[in-house]
């Protein structure tokens, strides 16, 4: 959000930016979490896809100066490039925003982006909620939830929860069902991702990397992925470390930690909680039952 003021009749004219409290940048997108205060307007015209959410009430009125500030419920909205934004708030809020360049979305969608492509929202300004803004929402706060934790899902996470948001608002052609091909993976593409998969546990492989040694799109990959394991490619990494994990304890030559480092985990805590969510039971239970 940019040229952020405070409100007509306050006593100071200079410009309040949001603070930034979580950020994250990828080469076609970013995602930020900040806090607005005490209050301002929002005057701007978008370059990009721009999907925000605020996770809490707020006060705020969209377009005219004219209209009254309303009390609007947690909410989304999503506006196209080249839309002109403007509107005001009051009060402290949260909100989050992730901006996409068009050419992340045309990959996303295997077509040019265009305007009207894009599902736009405005914010529950004179509409009751509803289940898309729950969704949007629900991804957004995963972002965030995940910076908070550290980062722990990496860059394949972030990235998969994006396509997932993008995908969300893209409008499907009327013509072409959601113009996917309804098929896995052939037996070669799937030996040559999950090789390069195995080849970069440490260095977290991306959805674009896989997606563009295969030749195709990150949304086809990301459903053909899917049909041919029934995991997801984040899931399926996740469970490669784990095994991976798993076999350098059972042969009881390194320590925990170093074991979390061999296997593409940031540390002994995050191998843990990994391990109980996926197996049910800590490491050290491979270690003090192996042969």
């Amino acid at each position: 959000m940019a040229d952020i003021y405070y409100p007509a009749g306050s006593s100071s004219r200079e410009p309040a930016p949001p603070s930034t409290v979580l950020a994250y940048e990828e080469q076609d997108w970013s995602f930020t979490e900040v806090e607005y205060g005490p209050g301002g307007r929002w005057d701007l015209v978008t370059t990009c896809l721009h999907i925000a959410g605020h996770p809490g009430t707020i006060r705020q009125r969209l377009g005219s100066a004219r209209g009254p500030l309303q009390e609007v419920a947690p909410s989304a909205a999503v506006s196209a490039p080249g839309d002109h934004l403007h509107g005001a708030w009051e009060g402290r809020a949260r909100g989050y925003h992730l901006r996409v360049a068009p050419r992340f979305v045309a990959a996303v969608i295997e077509r040019d982006m265009n305007a009207d492509a894009v599902q736009r929202r405005h914010f529950a300004y004179r509409r009751e909620p509803d289940a898309t803004d729950a969704i949007i929402q629900n991804l957004l706060g995963a972002m965030a939830t995940n910076l908070r934790d550290g980062n722990s899902g990496g860059s394949l996470f972030m990235q998969t929860v994006a396509l997932a948001l993008v995908c969300r608002v893209i409008c499907r052609p009327s013509n072409a069902g959601d113009g996917l091909r309804r098929s896995g993976l052939t037996r070669a593409q799937l030996a040559t991702v999950i090789e390069m998969i195995d080849s970069r546990l440490l260095g977290r492989p991306s959805l674009f990397e896989m997606a563009n040694l295969l030749n195709l799109s990150t949304r086809y990959f990301s459903q053909a992925f899917r049909e041919s394991t029934g995991l997801s490619p984040h899931q399926f990494i996740i469970r490669r470390r784990v095994a991976l994990a798993r076999t350098l304890i059972e042969a009881g030559r390194l320590s925990l930690t170093d074991v979390a480092h061999a296997s593409g985990f940031n540390d002994h805590g995050q191998m843990t909680a990994t391990f109980r969510r996926v197996l049910g039971c800590t490491p050290s239970h491979f270690r003090n039952n192996r042969k």
